[in-house]
């Protein structure tokens, strides 16, 4: 089955500013989600439960997304940001509200 990744228009603007080699990883990241969907990455919980998150440990990238609608496989990005002080996060609670 494949998924089709729908960015936010936080998430878009996230994307924007990242550099070209930032650009590549998040769209390998994509390719992941379009592919297995909701079974790749960490699961999240508290205010982001239903949510999951992937992680870019040497560029200092989380990419927090959500499965929209099961019967049409829509992947929401929310955010694509850096973790310091759980500011991705945060910023995934205000799209997931």
């Amino acid at each position: 089955m494949k998924y089709n990744v729908k960015l936010t228009a936080e998430a878009s603007k996230d994307y924007e500013r990242l550099d070209n080699h930032q650009k590549l990883h998040v769209n390998k990241s994509f390719a992941k989600i379009e592919r297995d969907g909701m079974l790749v990455g960490e699961a999240l919980h508290g205010n982001l439960a239903g949510c999951r998150k992937l992680k870019h440990l040497r560029l200092g990238l989380r990419i927090v997304f959500r499965e929209v609608n099961s019967e049409v496989e829509i992947i929401e990005v929310i955010v694509i940001g850096k973790r310091s002080d759980s500011e991705v996060y945060k910023e995934a609670e205000k799209g997931w509200n």
